[in-house]
């Protein structure tokens, strides 16, 4: 009963401090879950997509490198999630800007379908906003400690909740006819309930992920975690096409799916792919990596992630729990149900708050 009375005004008065930015997030990544679906929905260019590919990725990314400015140098290629969905080549302007370029390419007639920069459009801002609230690396920290207000939500939510006589059917429903304070209250808790499972879950694979350096020594402190190798080279003449190198890849992993092609920025650099294995559970994280050299073909280092040390699977569950790409599609409706919560939490809290001070 004491720990109940210290518990419940920090509870409440956190809430009111925190209540609305942990809302705004909480939205922000509800809609995030389904990112690349609502990006193509609000831009109608990414929709007039070949269901097929041509097999030709060195096309398609000097198609993508005549629609760039000088200076700006290609990094990645991010292959396309599903079929009628285009390729992503992203580039990086010179410093000391290094602006963020995204041309999207059909991937069978190579047209570019749209130049977009990173921030400027609609589900990059958000991303933005979700991360770092536009404020950079100040914004960042800020989410890292609202997520840790939000595991304390969801901890002393549930020892505010609990029942003392274990009656969970009475902890789990809104009273009906009661006043509206009453019904606010259930409407809080139970929503609280429903939700924290996820919101759990969501809270500590964010600040894992906003302050990862100490995450990895805490993981690294308990259980062994392998550095990530790196690659370099010795420049041989000209780089071989990509497709050639891709090939290669999957001669070495024949089951893996490529999910993005990291390309050199300097010429003692590897190509690296980032791709599933069969014996990964996400869809699109590209957990596992293979290093090639771009000049000769061989595979210079190769990074199977479900053969890592646990410290490293533990590292590589962290962003596809957050954005529930390890649950698949009913997953990700739960997340994005649960992204909601805080907003109502918020509502229904303040509503409470504030009818206790005018009665």
């Amino acid at each position: 009963m004491r720990i109940r009375k210290i518990l419940y005004p920090i509870h409440k008065y956190v809430g009111v401090i925190i209540g609305v930015v942990l809302a705004l997030i909480g939205l922000s990544g509800s809609l995030l879950v389904f990112d690349h679906a609502l990006d193509e929905a609000v831009t109608p260019a990414l929709r007039n997509v070949s269901h097929q590919a041509s097999g030709d990725l060195q096309g398609l990314l000097l198609a993508a490198e005549q629609v760039v400015a000088p200076g700006v140098l290609a990094s990645r290629i991010d292959f396309p999630r599903q079929p009628g969905s285009p390729y992503m080549v992203g580039f990086r302007g010179p410093e000391p800007e290094r602006r963020r370029i995204e041309v999207s390419v059909d991937p069978l007639n190579h047209d570019v379908l749209a130049v977009r920069e990173w921030g400027e459009y609609p589900m990059s801002w958000l991303y933005d906003f979700h991360y770092t609230l536009l404020a950079g690396d100040l914004g960042r920290n800020i989410v890292g400690f609202v997520g840790i207000g939000l595991l304390f939500f969801c901890l002393s939510g549930l020892y505010l909740a609990w029942p003392r006589h274990g009656r969970w059917r009475y902890v789990m429903r809104v009273a009906r006819g009661a006043g509206s304070r009453r019904v606010f209250w259930d409407i809080h808790r139970v929503a609280g309930l429903l939700a924290l499972p996820a919101l759990f879950v969501c809270a500590l694979t964010g600040i894992a992920m906003v302050f990862y350096t100490q995450t990895n020594a805490v993981v690294n402190s308990v259980t062994e975690v392998r550095d990530v190798p790196s690659c370099s080279v010795v420049p041989a003449g000209r780089r071989l096409p990509l497709d050639d190198l891709v090939r290669r890849a999957e001669a070495h992993w024949p089951q893996a799916q490529i999910k993005r092609v990291f390309l050199p920025q300097k010429a003692t650099d590897c190509v690296r792919l980032a791709v599933n294995l069969p014996d990964e559970r996400w869809s699109n994280h590209g957990a596992s990596s293979l290093w090639l050299d771009p000049y000769r073909g061989e595979v210079a280092e190769a990074w199977a992630a479900p053969q890592q040390p646990l410290g490293n699977q533990v590292l590589a569950w962290i962003f596809p729990l957050h954005n529930a790409d390890i649950l698949g599609l009913p997953g990700r409706w739960v997340l994005l149900f649960s992204g909601l919560a805080p907003v109502l939490l918020f509502a229904t809290g303040s509503y409470l708050w504030w009818s206790r001070r005018l009665g």
